[in-house]
């Protein structure tokens, strides 16, 4: 046989060795595809049964007015910890989690029962169990679903991650830190939270700081930006100061335009004197306005649209008059319409000049903000 396959022309042997090739990878390719298939299948039926065994008692108990104790929550549940097994936990977490989400959506969310739900099922233990002896992966996955359970985490099983040189995994971990620790939940904030500050971590620690700010008032956020470096990671507390009108925070952010050089730390608080409302910083700001640098003119600029006191309407309209920029003018006209019945009055005095002039468009750029009067508000 070998004689009569080595006698075959070389174009020959090749092409049926690249076929016995293709079948034994079609072969594989077909066996993994029932497999997988397989797989989903079983999982979907588990998850099936673990749904019409466990849904309805979750809801009850959830949903009930009446506090039940975790030994009577096992007996109601008819769960036996000591025979499940791993994928029944990992089912049952996240049947738990809709329910809540359910429950929680209807206004009836029993808090005290939820959590006892999740000890009596030994949920806690299982993923805190794999935080500690998974792959980065699985670690990782398992952080963020004890971040959902929102019930608290010993902070020892968080201290090797929250170091870890993995940075997904060291930012996951810190952010469970910071939202659910209650002896120093705030105390990667004091390191800039993390080397590298995405907009992914924004997002995280946002989300935190609107959990802690509903749990208890949020300390003053100037603290963690007065030795920090990094730009992205100042104007981010300072917009999150702005978000959460911390007012005594304001004066201080008036001496913070004499200590940074950057251009848009310095647009930022202004931007967020405006959304503070501090008008005492109005002629500071207007003493500052012929010194700066585009982009904080700009801030300046919509920073007076929100003060509403007469001296920063004056102000606007001397802006207005002593640019020629359109894009200037535009800005500063919309500031102006914010300063609602007087805002508009001045507008309409404006258009009434530009009306007059046969050089320029301005006529047609202050209808424009006449009509923008749905778009945005006064």
């Amino acid at each position: 046989m070998d004689s009569m396959y080595n006698g075959y022309p070389l174009i020959i042997r090749m092409t049926v060795v690249m076929v016995m090739f293709l079948i034994l990878i079609t072969v594989f390719g077909f066996l993994r595809l029932l497999y997988v298939g397989y797989k989903i299948n079983r999982r979907d039926k588990r998850r099936s049964r673990t749904r019409i065994f466990f849904e309805e008692k979750l809801t009850f108990v959830m949903s009930s007015k009446t506090n039940y104790d975790v030994e009577e929550l096992q007996e109601l549940l008819e769960y036996d910890v000591a025979k499940t097994k791993r994928w029944k936990s990992d089912l049952l977490t996240d049947l738990v989690l809709s329910v809540k989400d359910a429950v929680y959506k209807e206004g009836v969310l029993n808090l005290l029962n939820y959590k006892n739900c999740i000890e009596a099922l030994r949920l806690m233990g299982f993923w805190e169990k794999r935080i500690r002896t998974s792959g980065l992966e699985k670690r990782r996955e398992a952080l963020q679903i004890v971040g959902q359970f929102d019930r608290g985490i010993n902070s020892g099983i968080l201290s090797k991650s929250t170091f870890h040189k993995n940075n997904d995994l060291r930012k996951t971990a810190r952010d469970l830190h910071t939202s659910q620790d209650s002896y120093n939940p705030f105390r990667f904030m004091e390191d800039n939270f993390d080397e590298s500050f995405s907009q992914l971590d924004k997002l995280r620690l946002h989300s935190t700081l609107i959990k802690r700010s509903k749990e208890a008032q949020l300390p003053n956020l100037l603290r963690w930006i007065n030795n920090s470096k990094k730009v992205n990671y100042v104007i981010f507390v300072l917009r999150e100061i702005g978000f959460f009108k911390q007012y005594e925070a304001a004066p201080s952010l008036v001496d913070m335009l004499d200590i940074y050089e950057n251009k848009d730390v310095r647009a930022q608080v202004i931007l967020t004197l405006g959304e503070l409302g501090y008008a005492e910083s109005t002629a500071n700001l207007v003493k500052r306005y012929p010194l700066e640098s585009n982009a904080v003119r700009d801030a300046i600029i919509t920073a007076m649209g929100k003060f509403k006191g007469q001296d920063a309407l004056d102000f606007l309209t001397y802006a207005y008059h002593s640019t020629e920029d359109i894009r200037t003018k535009l800005i500063v006209a919309r500031s102006i319409k914010a300063h609602g019945k007087n805002g508009e009055d001045t507008l309409q005095l404006l258009l009434e000049e530009a009306r007059k002039k046969t050089a320029n468009k301005e006529d047609v750029l202050l209808e424009q903000v006449f009509a923008e009067r749905t778009i945005i508000p006064a």
